[in-house]
Protein backbone atom coordinates (compact mmCIF):
# COMPACT_ATOMS: atom_id res chain seq x y z
CA UNK A 1 0.00 0.00 0.00
CA UNK A 2 2.61 2.55 1.07
CA UNK A 3 6.89 1.76 0.11
CA UNK A 4 9.37 3.83 0.92
CA UNK A 5 12.76 3.19 0.33
CA UNK A 6 15.94 5.60 1.23
CA UNK A 7 13.86 8.56 1.68
CA UNK A 8 15.79 11.81 2.89
CA UNK A 9 15.00 15.24 3.55
CA UNK A 10 17.49 18.21 4.40
CA UNK A 11 16.62 21.55 6.07
CA UNK A 12 19.09 23.80 5.85
CA UNK A 13 20.00 23.36 9.46
CA UNK A 14 19.51 20.04 10.07
CA UNK A 15 18.34 16.49 8.53
CA UNK A 16 15.06 15.97 8.83
CA UNK A 17 15.07 12.48 7.67
CA UNK A 18 17.81 10.24 6.81
CA UNK A 19 17.42 6.88 4.77
CA UNK A 20 14.15 6.37 5.78
CA UNK A 21 12.74 2.86 4.63
CA UNK A 22 8.90 1.62 5.46
CA UNK A 23 6.84 -0.50 4.28
CA UNK A 24 3.03 -0.16 5.35
CA UNK A 25 0.82 -2.82 4.47
CA UNK A 26 -3.09 -2.93 3.15
CA UNK A 27 -5.71 -2.50 6.04
CA UNK A 28 -3.69 -2.04 8.87
CA UNK A 29 -3.29 0.91 11.74
CA UNK A 30 0.72 1.59 11.52
CA UNK A 31 1.54 3.50 14.69
CA UNK A 32 5.01 5.57 13.87
CA UNK A 33 5.98 6.84 17.47
CA UNK A 34 8.82 9.12 18.25
CA UNK A 35 9.86 12.27 20.46
CA UNK A 36 9.10 15.78 18.68
CA UNK A 37 11.56 16.24 16.22
CA UNK A 38 11.74 12.94 15.15
CA UNK A 39 10.79 13.61 11.89
CA UNK A 40 7.26 12.02 12.40
CA UNK A 41 5.23 15.22 10.71
CA UNK A 42 7.74 15.36 8.27
CA UNK A 43 7.40 12.43 6.86
CA UNK A 44 3.45 12.16 6.98
CA UNK A 45 3.96 15.63 5.12
CA UNK A 46 5.97 14.12 2.44
CA UNK A 47 3.28 11.13 1.98
CA UNK A 48 0.76 13.77 1.28
CA UNK A 49 2.63 15.66 -1.26
CA UNK A 50 2.91 18.80 1.19
CA UNK A 51 6.67 18.85 0.89
CA UNK A 52 9.77 17.97 -1.43
CA UNK A 53 12.30 15.41 -0.07
CA UNK A 54 15.88 15.29 -1.98
CA UNK A 55 16.42 11.04 -2.38
CA UNK A 56 14.51 8.17 -2.01
CA UNK A 57 11.82 6.49 -4.13
CA UNK A 58 7.96 6.07 -2.32
CA UNK A 59 4.80 4.77 -4.16
CA UNK A 60 1.52 4.98 -2.53
CA UNK A 61 -1.32 2.04 -4.37
CA UNK A 62 1.53 1.31 -6.08
CA UNK A 63 1.93 4.32 -8.14
CA UNK A 64 5.25 6.90 -8.01
CA UNK A 65 4.24 9.69 -5.42
CA UNK A 66 6.34 12.20 -7.73
CA UNK A 67 4.35 11.50 -11.26
CA UNK A 68 1.04 10.70 -9.45
CA UNK A 69 0.53 13.51 -7.03
CA UNK A 70 -3.07 14.33 -7.74
CA UNK A 71 -4.49 10.57 -7.94
CA UNK A 72 -2.71 9.60 -4.66
CA UNK A 73 -4.08 12.68 -2.99
CA UNK A 74 -7.62 11.95 -4.48
CA UNK A 75 -7.79 8.33 -2.76
CA UNK A 76 -5.76 9.64 0.67
CA UNK A 77 -6.67 12.23 3.79
CA UNK A 78 -4.00 13.67 5.91
CA UNK A 79 -5.82 14.92 9.79
CA UNK A 80 -2.94 17.12 11.31
CA UNK A 81 -2.43 18.00 14.43
CA UNK A 82 -3.85 21.67 14.01
CA UNK A 83 -7.00 21.89 13.62
CA UNK A 84 -8.03 22.83 9.36
CA UNK A 85 -11.23 24.50 9.31
CA UNK A 86 -12.66 28.25 10.20
CA UNK A 87 -13.15 29.18 13.51
CA UNK A 88 -16.19 31.94 12.14
CA UNK A 89 -18.45 28.82 10.39
CA UNK A 90 -20.68 26.64 11.56
CA UNK A 91 -19.78 22.56 11.66
CA UNK A 92 -22.34 22.10 8.69
CA UNK A 93 -20.69 25.29 6.84
CA UNK A 94 -16.93 23.85 7.30
CA UNK A 95 -18.09 20.55 6.21
CA UNK A 96 -19.98 21.79 3.09
CA UNK A 97 -17.19 23.99 2.02
CA UNK A 98 -14.18 21.63 2.29
CA UNK A 99 -16.50 19.08 0.51
CA UNK A 100 -17.18 21.79 -2.21
CA UNK A 101 -12.96 22.66 -2.29
CA UNK A 102 -12.86 18.30 -3.06
CA UNK A 103 -15.37 19.17 -5.71
CA UNK A 104 -18.55 16.40 -3.75
CA UNK A 105 -21.34 17.13 -5.35
CA UNK A 106 -24.86 15.77 -6.31
CA UNK A 107 -26.26 12.65 -4.64
CA UNK A 108 -22.58 11.42 -3.15
CA UNK A 109 -22.30 15.18 -1.30
CA UNK A 110 -25.51 14.58 1.43
CA UNK A 111 -23.97 10.25 1.54
CA UNK A 112 -20.42 11.62 2.34
CA UNK A 113 -21.37 14.39 4.95
CA UNK A 114 -23.85 12.34 6.85
CA UNK A 115 -20.96 9.45 6.96
CA UNK A 116 -18.62 12.05 8.47
CA UNK A 117 -20.45 13.48 10.99
CA UNK A 118 -22.35 10.13 12.44
CA UNK A 119 -18.89 8.65 12.37
CA UNK A 120 -17.24 11.71 14.72
CA UNK A 121 -20.52 12.35 16.45
CA UNK A 122 -20.93 15.76 15.20
CA UNK A 123 -25.18 15.73 14.72
CA UNK A 124 -25.64 17.84 17.73
CA UNK A 125 -23.13 20.19 16.83
CA UNK A 126 -23.79 21.51 13.42
CA UNK A 127 -25.27 24.72 13.79
CA UNK A 128 -22.28 25.82 16.15
CA UNK A 129 -19.65 28.06 15.16
CA UNK A 130 -16.47 26.21 15.26
CA UNK A 131 -15.18 28.47 17.82
CA UNK A 132 -17.53 27.56 20.13
CA UNK A 133 -16.28 23.71 20.58
CA UNK A 134 -14.35 22.33 23.25
CA UNK A 135 -10.96 20.53 22.39
CA UNK A 136 -12.74 17.50 21.51
CA UNK A 137 -14.82 18.09 19.46
CA UNK A 138 -12.94 20.46 17.11
CA UNK A 139 -10.78 17.30 16.46
CA UNK A 140 -14.00 15.46 15.37
CA UNK A 141 -14.58 18.23 13.00
CA UNK A 142 -10.91 18.17 11.72
CA UNK A 143 -11.35 14.53 11.61
CA UNK A 144 -14.98 14.56 9.95
CA UNK A 145 -13.50 17.03 7.31
CA UNK A 146 -10.78 14.23 6.57
CA UNK A 147 -13.02 11.62 5.78
CA UNK A 148 -15.33 13.75 3.21
CA UNK A 149 -13.30 12.09 0.51
CA UNK A 150 -13.86 8.61 1.93
CA UNK A 151 -9.83 8.01 1.41
CA UNK A 152 -8.10 4.50 1.16
CA UNK A 153 -5.73 5.94 3.34
CA UNK A 154 -5.58 8.27 6.26
CA UNK A 155 -3.00 10.24 8.12
CA UNK A 156 -2.93 11.34 11.56
CA UNK A 157 -0.85 13.36 13.28
CA UNK A 158 -1.12 13.61 16.48
CA UNK A 159 -4.90 13.38 16.75
CA UNK A 160 -5.17 13.25 20.36
CA UNK A 161 -2.65 15.85 21.76
CA UNK A 162 -3.86 18.24 24.64
CA UNK A 163 -7.21 16.27 24.54
CA UNK A 164 -8.95 14.96 27.72
CA UNK A 165 -8.66 11.28 28.34
CA UNK A 166 -12.38 10.66 27.78
CA UNK A 167 -12.56 12.30 24.30
CA UNK A 168 -9.44 10.54 23.68
CA UNK A 169 -10.85 7.31 23.87
CA UNK A 170 -13.84 8.09 21.81
CA UNK A 171 -11.52 9.56 19.12
CA UNK A 172 -8.97 6.21 19.29
CA UNK A 173 -12.57 4.09 19.16
CA UNK A 174 -13.38 5.99 15.82
CA UNK A 175 -9.84 5.50 14.40
CA UNK A 176 -10.31 1.87 15.19
CA UNK A 177 -13.44 2.13 13.31
CA UNK A 178 -12.16 3.35 10.08
CA UNK A 179 -9.87 0.33 10.32
CA UNK A 180 -12.90 -2.37 10.42
CA UNK A 181 -14.49 -0.59 7.45
CA UNK A 182 -10.80 -1.49 5.39
CA UNK A 183 -9.06 1.73 5.37
CA UNK A 184 -5.14 2.15 6.00
CA UNK A 185 -3.97 4.25 9.12
CA UNK A 186 -0.68 5.64 9.41
CA UNK A 187 -0.62 7.21 13.22
CA UNK A 188 2.06 9.14 14.87
CA UNK A 189 2.43 9.73 18.25
CA UNK A 190 4.69 9.78 21.40
CA UNK A 191 1.59 8.54 23.68
CA UNK A 192 3.28 4.51 23.59
CA UNK A 193 -0.47 3.78 25.62
CA UNK A 194 -2.52 4.78 22.17
CA UNK A 195 0.22 2.88 20.08
CA UNK A 196 -0.40 -0.47 22.10
CA UNK A 197 -4.19 0.31 22.46
CA UNK A 198 -5.42 0.61 18.39
CA UNK A 199 -1.84 -0.44 16.26
CA UNK A 200 -1.66 -3.38 14.46
CA UNK A 201 2.43 -3.08 14.17
CA UNK A 202 4.72 -0.14 15.09
CA UNK A 203 7.44 2.13 13.72
CA UNK A 204 10.15 3.60 15.71
CA UNK A 205 11.57 6.73 14.60
CA UNK A 206 14.61 8.85 15.98
CA UNK A 207 16.92 11.30 14.57
CA UNK A 208 15.25 11.06 11.31
CA UNK A 209 15.97 7.35 11.18
CA UNK A 210 13.42 4.02 11.18
CA UNK A 211 15.36 2.10 14.14
CA UNK A 212 12.66 -0.06 14.67
CA UNK A 213 9.62 -1.80 12.86
CA UNK A 214 7.75 -4.82 13.96
CA UNK A 215 4.17 -6.07 14.53
CA UNK A 216 3.25 -4.92 17.68
CA UNK A 217 2.91 -8.49 19.29
CA UNK A 218 6.43 -9.31 18.24
CA UNK A 219 7.39 -6.08 19.33
CA UNK A 220 6.52 -6.29 23.11
CA UNK A 221 8.19 -9.95 23.23
CA UNK A 222 11.27 -9.07 22.08
CA UNK A 223 13.08 -9.97 25.07
CA UNK A 224 10.71 -13.38 24.75
CA UNK A 225 9.05 -12.14 27.67
CA UNK A 226 5.94 -9.47 27.55
CA UNK A 227 6.94 -5.89 28.12
CA UNK A 228 5.40 -3.07 27.25
CA UNK A 229 5.96 -0.14 24.67
CA UNK A 230 7.95 1.83 26.61
CA UNK A 231 10.86 0.32 28.20
CA UNK A 232 11.38 -0.87 24.46
CA UNK A 233 11.53 2.21 23.27
CA UNK A 234 13.45 3.64 25.91
CA UNK A 235 15.76 0.68 25.09
CA UNK A 236 16.75 1.22 21.66
CA UNK A 237 16.48 4.77 21.50
CA UNK A 238 19.02 4.88 24.04
CA UNK A 239 21.29 1.67 22.33
CA UNK A 240 20.95 4.25 18.76
CA UNK A 241 22.42 7.13 21.89
CA UNK A 242 25.83 5.33 22.79
CA UNK A 243 28.72 6.97 21.28
CA UNK A 244 30.30 4.99 19.42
Amino acid sequence: MISIHGLSKQYKTHTALDGVSLEVKEGIILGLLGPNGAGKTTLVSILNCLLPYQEGTISIFGLPLRENQREIRRRSSFIPQAFAFYDNLTVMENLRFFAGIQKIHGKSLQQRLDSAITANRLQTMLRKRACSLSGGQKQRLNIAIGLLNDPEIIYFDEPTAGIDPELRNSILESILSFKNEGKTILYTSHYMQEIEQICDEAAIIHHGKIICHEPLSTLLRRDGSKTTLESIYLSLTAAKDEPC
